[in-house]
């Protein structure tokens, strides 16, 4: 088998080019746009601090390491202002801290002690961090490397302090460094069976939360972000090599060829977690740059490339200073981008004024020299200035009349909702902020998923939050839709932030005014928000930008500055809920009133408040004996009284995505769905309540919400908006009162169908009795005097289905004991040594560590799933129950099969054990109008106990008219085009497969699967088609439907930067079985199957990329139907022929595409990127009937579209010798 000259010249051609645009080297590179000395002239004040930032300093035991370090170790002895010395990772080379009495502990040693020598001269403070090569020995070397250098430094001189993954050093009022362990992030966590213990972040969603959170409350100082890992590199761990990497790969063994191959799979694969494609890099670095892009006072600083680069891109600033003991090259890039490849460190001047002045410091004969500095932080002062407030009152609408008034056919699609409201102008003060409760002062802008908030200080220090009754769009989608990816520079001027806008009428704006007094009716706490209109002011400073002139609410900030306030209990602190449930796990001491937040939720059900998610509440603290109890507050209630209307968004309502978000009426909704955003907290805080308790505090809500109560709330609404919606919405609220009760009861049965009991992460034990009529848990806290019994929690069949105790961290205990119950047991112990004893026929289930020395000794009748494996032994209270359906339009279009049209449903089911999910079913029913044939694909997969494992279903139904194409046993001649029309090389059939597998799925994009297969096709008779001919004469086949066993192995790999719109990445996949024809054993065949994919950018701004496609097919045996033969043709890779087309033994086809990104549009109905592609592909196949080893070819083009990075679609022709073919087809991301 030989593959023609052409297809070879074209995949030498791509490594070629891969290896021209990834050229880089040793020398200084500069972009366009930098030069090497850019400080600014101007007057910025006295230094402040400095930061010295030294990377990769492993090898400080060399000649080279030794010179930098000594290098460094001068210019700290010379400082004059203050400095933190950042050693920024991978301080030991090359494996990391070993244990006391290992081999090379010593080496380590005296590695971390040059470095520490170092530290000892510098004027102010040093912080170690960790790299990937400090975690080699696992996170146990990595806590000894971590002691080590505090015994010789002190504490925080290794961060993040504890362990965590992210801390912050708050080094004076104008400058905090936050310190991050990326390779936290990026490691196994199943490897590392300690990691997060007594840590608050358990989950990567918790990090990224944190460092949100620390990024907003810096946004006033200058932050430095220091992380090994960096977010943008030009060097070999982004995918640019340099020509001595392409010859030299490893070592200095010349590899000519196989280098380039090699650097060509990292740069593409991800393979190595070093690299920047490896999946989790990626999806750090994606959200890190998300979260930070456009904030001017951010600075990335990082090691891990062996040079020193800085880099400023897409509102992204990244420091590299990795050239503490080694030098690798790297290249410029982007227009603002430097890069040398030599020994040296960096330097950050903070001034008063909070600029920062960067300098890169090269070793030198002599000893360092600068080689460029730029300002990279200049300080910014607001000058616009403001008339002075001498208003006291004035009229304003949330939105404008004009974009109030929407067409009657807009309504009958998508309601009319609050949207009158939101245009009548209401009166209102005029808040002057420098008067308003004895002066506020701006201090943080913020907000949550849709609110713009600002918060305000008094000169008591008292807090405020002043939030605009007008909602913002693009935060919303920014930070609840699109977390990884920016788009809000993308939204302007479309459709979709209109249209959000007018989604937002659906909640009543001036809710928050009412709340206060019927939760007084309800003793429950509550801020006070007071209505104003705030103008653009002096007193707003800098905020002016994106505040003012608009009607707010001020209320008191739930803040510890706030807790004196009545309305907020009056107590000794006011905690967030994070913190909470911190507490909640450390001792036993720490509760929370269950009867307060049961009644508190009872009361959201009443007015319909479907937005009640954790950082929704706050916790006021009161100490009481020896127990500190905590009391809700709960805030931001934008969402009671929704109105949800309009035949289309209605029906739209019902999808998963927007299912809770359920519109007020007097009929309550499914109690799972109103709930979703709350029912993990749920689980947490009223596991002890029983169903009397609920219909109690729902009757004590019932008695509290009088209709004077009701009445005396209500004329608290502006006069102005007053209407019919107020008489509806009062007319509701006294419906659902009635069912208030009723409700109550239908929600506890669905909160326990599962429930939980928690113990702390000190040593507990729990005795579980079980009998037919109920099951107790008693939970107990271990002590040196006596087990003290701390709750008891009671369960009933009728209720709960399975119960999952949590011991937590510690030695933990658990005693199962009495008769065989309907509800199931799950025990899962947690870290350190844990001991069972089951002694009930009841079924049950224990989890726990298969490292951990647990004791099973006495586990009965309990079956023991012993797993390293941290989702399935991690207590995370989010993990709720829930399954989710999602429908989907599915369309394409191709010759052959004409305009196809169908529906694709994704059922996902969330139980205990889930990775991520516990279940997976999706269906794809296609109808061609082509050929009327209908096609259903099922896919299923099942969660077993192991991290990686599925057990899965795939099977495949076809209708009788379903077709393929048939050319001919010979299939080389050019066909009959107008007997093409009249179906004559059409093949009516019926198929059906199924095929069952266990599968195990990688980390990094890769999958592995085998098992049986079962397959049955009909070749339906017609007349007077070609496959009737040839039939029985030529093919010797039958009519008769055939049925074939066999089994099959299949290996994929895929990793993408983006999978709708790919700059960089690879795809492979091969697949091996074997068929058996079930009625003659004797007669069967293998095939092998395989693809490989790459992409690689081929210019610097990745709006050009090559697309290599390589697809071959072969057929062992010659025992095989002409419809399982090797085949190419139309989406199998020859694109300009018709599907079928070719068929035989084996079959081979190379397909390359350029492809251009244009640009982004902006100003449509939705955000869209678009661009263009040509291709071309040659293939051919081997069979008896081509002796002439006969290549086809085909060349085209075709338009691509991708909006929001969720919807995709293309639209291509491709010509070859026979056919111009036309394709289409669309796709979602979800």
């Amino acid at each position: 088998m030989k593959l023609k000259l052409p297809i070879i010249k074209i995949s030498f051609f791509t490594i070629i080019t891969f290896t021209v645009v990834s050229c880089a080297s040793y020398h200084e590179q500069m972009g366009k746009d930098f030069k090497s000395n850019m400080l600014s002239n101007e007057n910025s004040g006295n230094l402040l601090h400095e930061i010295v930032v030294v990377g990769d300093a492993g090898n400080a035991d060399e000649a080279n390491g030794q010179k930098l370090l000594q290098t460094v170790s001068n210019y700290a002895t010379d400082a004059k202002s203050k400095q933190t010395l950042l050693f920024i990772g991978d301080n030991i080379y090359p494996l990391g801290m070993p244990k006391v009495g290992e081999k090379d502990r010593s080496v380590a040693e005296a590695k971390l002690d040059a470095q520490i020598d170092v530290a000892k001269k510098v004027n102010g403070s040093t912080v170690f961090l960790a790299g990937n090569h400090d975690w080699y020995h696992g996170l146990d070397g990595l806590m000894e490397q971590k002691t080590y250098v505090e015994s010789k430094l002190g504490k925080k001189s290794f961060m993040p302090k504890k362990y965590e993954a992210i801390d912050a050093l708050e080094i004076n009022d104008q400058l905090t460094i936050i310190t991050i362990d990326s390779e936290w992030f990026i490691q196994n966590w199943d490897k590392h069976s300690n990691i997060n213990e007594g840590s608050f972040i358990k989950s990567r969603e918790d990090f990224f939360e944190e460092f949100r959170s620390l990024i907003n409350k810096n946004q006033n100082k200058v932050t430095v972000v220091a992380i090994h890992h960096p977010m943008l590199t030009n060097g070999s761990h982004g995918g640019y090599f340099s020509a001595r990497q392409h010859l030299f790969p490893y070592k200095n063994i010349p590899l000519p060829v196989l280098g380039t191959i090699g650097n060509y799979l990292r740069k593409t694969s991800g393979a190595s977690p070093a690299d920047m494609q490896h999946t989790y890099y990626r999806a750090l670095v994606d959200r890190l740059k998300t979260l930070t892009k456009n904030q001017e006072q951010v600075i990335f600083v990082s090691g891990h490339e062996h040079n020193l680069q800085y880099i400023e891109d897409d509102g992204v600033k990244q420091l590299i200073s990795g050239a503490g003991s080694k030098k690798e090259e790297a290249r410029k890039v982007q227009a603002s981008s430097y890069s040398l490849g030599d020994l040296g460190f960096a330097t950050l001047k903070v001034y008063e004024n909070n600029r920062v002045d960067l300098s890169i410091h090269k070793l030198n004969e002599a000893g360092e020299e600068v080689t460029f500095q730029k300002s990279v932080l200049m300080p910014y002062e607001y000058t616009k200035k403001f008339p002075e407030v001498t208003q006291t009152t004035t009229t304003a609408s949330v939105y404008t009349q004009e974009s109030v008034q929407k067409s009657k056919t807009y309504q009958f699609l998508f309601g009319k909702h609050y949207r009158s409201i939101y245009g009548t102008p209401v009166k209102a003060p005029v808040a002057n902020l420098a008067t308003l409760y004895g002066g506020l002062t701006p201090i943080i802008s913020g907000g949550g998923n849709q609110s713009m908030s600002l918060r305000l200080e008094d000169t008591q220090g008292k807090q405020y939050v002043m939030r605009g009754l007008r909602k913002s769009s693009k935060q919303f989608l920014q930070s609840a839709i699109f977390k990884d990816t920016y788009v809000e520079d993308k939204l302007e001027d479309t459709y979709v932030l209109e249209f959000i806008d007018d989604y937002y009428t659906t909640s009543h704006p001036y809710t928050p005014f009412i709340l206060g007094k019927l939760s007084d009716a309800v003793n429950l706490y509550h801020s006070n928000p007071k209505l104003f209109y705030v103008p653009k002011q002096n007193a707003l400073g800098k905020y002016n930008e994106i505040y003012g002139n608009e009607l707010y609410m001020i209320e008191e900030r739930p803040h510890k500055s706030q807790k004196d306030l009545d309305s907020y209990g009056n107590g000794d602190d006011i905690i967030s809920t994070q913190d909470l449930l911190v507490n909640l796990e450390k001792d036993e001491k720490y509760q929370v009133d269950a009867k307060m937040y049961l009644r508190a939720r009872i009361f959201d059900f009443l007015i319909g408040d479907w937005d009640r998610h954790s950082d929704q509440w706050r916790w006021v603290e009161k100490k009481e004996g020896d127990k500190i109890m905590y009391q809700p507050i709960p805030r931001d209630r934008d969402q009671a009284f929704a109105k949800i209307d309009g035949n289309l968004l209605s029906l739209l309502n019902r999808l998963n995505p927007l299912r809770h978000m359920q519109t007020y009426k007097e009929k309550y909704g499914n109690p799972r769905w109103i709930t979703k955003s709350a029912f993990p907290l749920d689980k947490v805080f009223l596991q002890n309540t029983s169903l009397t308790d609920w219909q109690n505090t729902a009757q004590e809500v019932v008695d509290g919400i009088s209709d004077k109560a009701i009445e005396e709330a209500f004329n608290e609404l502006p006069t102005e908006i007053k209407n019919q919606y107020t008489n509806d919405i009062i007319r509701v609220l006294k419906a659902r009162r009635s069912k208030l009760v009723e409700f109550s009861g239908k929600y506890y049965n669905e909160l326990f169908k599962y429930a939980t009991v928690v113990g702390t992460n000190k040593k507990d034990s729990f005795v579980v009795k079980t009998t037919k009529e109920k099951v107790i848990v008693d939970h107990f806290r271990a002590k040196k005097s006596g087990d003290t019994l701390t709750t008891t929690y009671t369960y009933y069949p009728e209720n709960t289905k399975e119960i999952w105790v949590y011991g937590l961290d510690d030695d933990d205990e658990i005693k199962v004991e009495g008769e065989k119950s309907p509800i199931k047991l799950k025990l899962i112990g947690g870290r350190n040594n844990d001991a069972y004893n089951v002694a009930t026929h009841t079924a049950t289930k224990i989890f726990d560590y298969k490292s951990k020395p647990n004791n099973f000794d006495d586990k009965g009748n309990a079956s023991v799933v012993l797993k390293d494996q941290y989702a399935l032994n991690q207590y995370d209270y989010r993990k709720a129950p829930l399954n989710i359906m999602a429908l989907f339009p599915d369309a394409g279009y191709n010759r052959d099969n004409g305009l196809m049209l169908g529906l694709y449903g994704v059922y996902t089911v969330n139980k205990f054990n889930r990775n991520p999910y516990s279940q997976k079913h999706q269906l794809r029913v296609k109808y061609n109008f082509a050929t009327s044939g209908v096609s259903a694909v099922y896919k299923g997969s099942f969660k077993d106990y192991s991290n990686t494992g599925y057990i899965t279903v795939d099977a495949l139904s076809t209708s009788s008219n379903f077709t393929k194409n048939f050319f001919g046993f010979d299939n080389l001649k050019e066909y009959d085009h107008e007997k093409f029309e009249e179906n004559h090389y059409r093949v009516r059939t019926s198929q059906f497969e199924f095929k069952p597998s266990y599968e195990w799925k990688g980390r990094n994009g890769s999958s592995f699967l085998f098992g049986p297969t079962y397959e049955s096709t009909k070749i339906e008779e017609t007349n007077n088609r070609l496959i009737d001919e040839q039939l029985l004469t030529h093919l010797f086949d039958t009519y008769t439907r055939q049925h074939f066993v066999g089994g099959r192995l299949k290996y994929q790999f895929e990793n993408y930067d983006n999978i709708q719109e790919p700059t960089v990445g690879l795809g492979f996949m091969v697949l091996y079985g074997a068929r058996f024809f079930a009625d003659d054993f004797d007669k069967s065949h293998q095939y092998l199957n395989s693809k490989l994919n790459f992409v690689v950018p081929i210019s610097n701004n990745k709006k050009l990329t090559w697309s290599s496609t390589y697809l071959f097919e072969k057929i062992f045996g010659n025992d095989y139907h002409f419809y399982q033969a090797a085949s190419i043709g139309s989406n199998n890779g020859l694109r300009g022929y018709r599907q079928q087309r070719f068929i035989g033994h084996t079959s081979f086809v190379a397909s390359q595409d350029i492809r251009y990104k244009m640009k982004n549009i902006t100003n449509g109905v939705i955000p869209l990127s678009y661009g263009l592609y040509v291709g071309y592909d040659a293939g051919r196949i081997w069979n008896k009937y081509n002796p002439t080893n006969q290549w086809y070819q085909s060349y085209g083009a075709g338009l691509w579209l991708n909006a929001l990075e969720s919807f995709t679609g293309h639209v291509g022709l491709f010509a070859g010798k026979e056919d111009q073919l036309v394709t289409f087809g669309i796709g979602f991301k979800f």
